[in-house]
């Protein structure tokens, strides 16, 4: 089930913007990080048809994403599982998430919102951005953007998340 006519900012409790984003919303509202824009013009192209299938991503046609780059599975129990993080990634957040589970019933308000967040971003099938402080203890004072793309992995359904995250000026 996909929704449709997501076509506005919402502030989270945490400060955090999200977007559903197209080429509309990108003109009026520039991406911040070259990296994130990256992968927002190869998302534009290749989900003309619908949601890409996996194998169209090629992280060697991209190497410049590959250390900021994150990858989530959807599980079948509805949880996410945080399959990989890139090197810069890891330095962004302050540690290694690879292997993670988020469930509905995690604790803490970053596991809270990304359970959340990850479920709209499969549910739309869109192109999503983020925009705020980190939530992750110590960072808060920095600010981010990051892009999350929804893919057809493991099934017709989307079912894995590729992003990108980096750290604004």
């Amino acid at each position: 089930m996909l929704l449709n006519d997501l076509k506005q900012i919402t502030v989270n409790s945490f400060g955090i913007a999200e977007e559903v984003v197209d080429s509309t919303v990108v003109a009026r509202s520039p991406f911040q990080s070259r990296l994130t824009e990256q992968l927002f013009r190869w998302w534009e192209k290749v989900s003309v048809d619908g949601i890409p299938q996996w194998s169209a991503f090629d992280i060697t046609s991209h190497p410049a994403l590959a250390s900021n780059i994150y990858i989530v599975k959807a599980l079948d129990c509805g949880s996410f599982q945080l399959r990989l993080y890139g090197e810069r990634a890891i330095q962004i957040i302050g540690h290694n998430a690879t292997g993670e589970v988020i469930t509905s019933t995690s604790q803490g308000a970053i596991s809270e919102h990304l359970h959340s967040y990850f479920t709209r971003v499969l549910a739309a099938g869109k192109c999503w951005r983020c925009r705020g402080p980190l939530l992750y203890a110590g960072r808060e004072h920095r600010q981010f953007e990051s892009i999350d793309i929804p893919m057809c992995r493991y099934g017709p359904e989307p079912d894995t998340i590729l992003g990108v995250i980096d750290l604004l000026k």
